[in-house]
């Protein structure tokens, strides 16, 4: 299931540098779970259930492969040549609508049982915010070789601003700060599903993602995600 990543990718850049409307300042979250392609009905059931008892989560709905494969034929046809509805995952999507949660509710849902993937994006809105966080999640066993070269890729993106790294330790102890008054969600977050990241801002108008998926690419990156600026 992890080919789909890159798929899942490659369309919010498209739509990012499709969109032509003056920009607004803020976009809302949204939150993909995809599940397990053994996924049982028991635990489909669980999934959503912890999904609809997040905190700041709203809008839950189930998507299946073929409706998944449907909306992929009609945005990005070209992505289908080696792509059946099966090769898809059955979904659950939502909304997180406080920024300051998203992470913790994203990284929480990747471990319930029968979810593969859980992935958060700023929503495909026309207009678009001004500008976007992305943040390059590094894997757990990523060298520090490996951490220079994707370090060294971002810093020589031309429009990236704001540039941080952020270490495991350091991003779990910024997320159980801000999970603070949201339920149990800071007890649910475990210090292993936490990453070092490498975290910055691009400005859209009309500029558009050119070389993310390069990175995301490199040795040592576990993951890609384009969110609002406010989770940053």
């Amino acid at each position: 299931m992890r080919r789909v990543a890159p798929v899942l990718a490659f369309l919010l850049l498209a739509a990012l540098s499709a969109c032509t409307s003056q920009p607004q300042e803020a976009g809302p979250t949204t939150l993909t779970v995809l599940l397990d392609q053994d996924v049982t009905a028991a635990q489909k059931s669980v999934v959503e259930q912890r999904l609809r008892a997040m905190p700041s989560v709203e809008g839950v709905a189930f998507e299946t492969r073929d409706q998944a494969y449907e909306k992929l034929r009609k945005d990005s046809p070209d992505l289908l040549a080696d792509l059946d509805p099966e090769h898809l995952p059955e979904s659950f999507r939502a909304t997180v609508t406080d920024a300051s949660v998203a992470e913790a509710v994203e990284l929480v849902m990747g471990t319930v049982d029968g979810v593969e993937w859980a992935v958060l994006k700023i929503a495909d809105v026309d207009p678009l915010p001004s500008r976007i966080g992305a943040i390059f999640r590094l894997e757990p066993a990523a060298t520090a070789e490996q951490r220079a070269a994707v370090e060294e890729a971002v810093r020589a993106l031309p429009h990236a601003e704001s540039i941080q790294f952020e270490d495991r330790d350091a991003a779990y102890e910024r997320l159980r700060k801000q999970c603070r008054g949201k339920g149990d969600l800071a007890t649910q977050l475990n210090s292993q599903v936490t990453r070092a990241s490498l975290r910055l801002q691009l400005p859209l108008n009309g500029k558009d993602g050119t070389g993310l998926p390069e990175i995301e690419r490199l040795d040592g990156v576990e993951a890609l995600r384009l969110v609002p600026v406010a989770m940053l």
